[in-house]
C-alpha cells in the first residue's frame, strides 16, 4: 500500500508540474501577443504619419514650384496647389480640419469652404509655413508622434 501511496503521489506531482508549466506557457503567449499588438500599432502609426508627409510631398512636387503657395482661407492654414489643364486654371487645397489631413480639387473659379473635399488620413495636427523657397511641413499622428519637413521649391 505504501508503494502505491507514493506512486499516486509522484504522478499528481508530476500532474501539477505539467499544470503550472500549461499555465506559465499561455500567460508568455499572451503576453507576447500583447506586446507585438503594441508594436504594431505603434508602427501603424508611425507610417501612416511618414506617408501623409510623403503624400503633401508629392503633391508639390509635382507642381511648378511658382504654383504652390500656403494662404490663410475660411480661418485656416492652407497649402494651394494651382495647376492647368485644356487651358482652364485647377487649384488644389491641402489643409486640416476635424482631425483629418483635407484635399480639395476644383476650379479655381469656384470658392474654398472648411469641410470641402476628401479626407486624405486621421491626423492631430497639420502646419505648414513658407518662407521665400522653402516650405516647411508638419504633422503630428494620432499617436501625438510630430514629424517635420523642409522643402526647397526651386
Amino acid at each position: 500500500m505504501n508503494s502505491r501511496n507514493t506512486h499516486s503521489v509522484h504522478t499528481v506531482f508530476i500532474l501539477l508540474i505539467f499544470c503550472l508549466f500549461a499555465v506559465c506557457s499561455l500567460f508568455l503567449v499572451l503576453i507576447g501577443a500583447n506586446v507585438y499588438r503594441g508594436i504594431v500599432g505603434k508602427m501603424d502609426s508611425n507610417n501612416e504619419t511618414r506617408a501623409t508627409l510623403s503624400y503633401v510631398t508629392n503633391k508639390i512636387h509635382s507642381a511648378d514650384s511658382r504654383d504652390v503657395s500656403v494662404e490663410t482661407l475660411d480661418g485656416r492654414q492652407t497649402l494651394v496647389i494651382r495647376s492647368d489643364f485644356s487651358g482652364r486654371e485647377y487649384k488644389t487645397y491641402i489643409y486640416y480640419h476635424d482631425g483629418y489631413l483635407m484635399e480639395y480639387f476644383t476650379s479655381a473659379e469656384n470658392g474654398f469652404s472648411a469641410g470641402s473635399g476628401d479626407r486624405i488620413t486621421p491626423v492631430s495636427s497639420f502646419s505648414m509655413e513658407k518662407d521665400g523657397n522653402r516650405l516647411s511641413l508638419s504633422v503630428s499622428g494620432e499617436n501625438s508622434r510630430a514629424l517635420a519637413l523642409s522643402l526647397s521649391l526651386t
